[in-house]
């Protein structure tokens, strides 16, 4: 009877255990969350700017771009300082964008 009884709470405390388990968002994935469709166009416009950009490395073309109500955060390496001002400066000469917030790391 005890036996039963434990078991029973043991799969009880699991089920709860489970229920408030999140799996941590892969980071292409946070790349691709907007809060708007005005955010969705903007990131789109920003991601072309740096992807036409044939003067950028493929670290530079790999930024990660997040936008919301018109700000935009970069993150990711880049390959120095001078590729980071270019995709800094490429970003804020994006129409529509209203702030740029600039987390991008020169790669070592």
């Amino acid at each position: 009877m005890r036996l039963r009884m434990f078991a029973g709470l043991a799969l009880f405390a699991a089920g709860h255990v489970l229920a408030f388990q999140v799996a941590p968002t892969p980071m292409h994935q946070a790349a691709s969350q907007v809060h708007s469709s005005a955010d969705a166009q903007l990131q789109a416009s920003v991601r072309r700017a740096i992807a036409n950009d044939a003067s950028l490395s493929d670290l530079g073309h790999q930024v990660v771009v997040i936008v919301s109500d018109g700000a935009v955060v970069l993150r990711g390496r880049v390959k120095d300082d001078a590729e980071k001002s270019r995709i800094d400066s490429l970003v804020r000469n994006v129409n529509g964008v209203k702030e740029v917030t600039d987390e991008l790391d020169v790669k070592q």
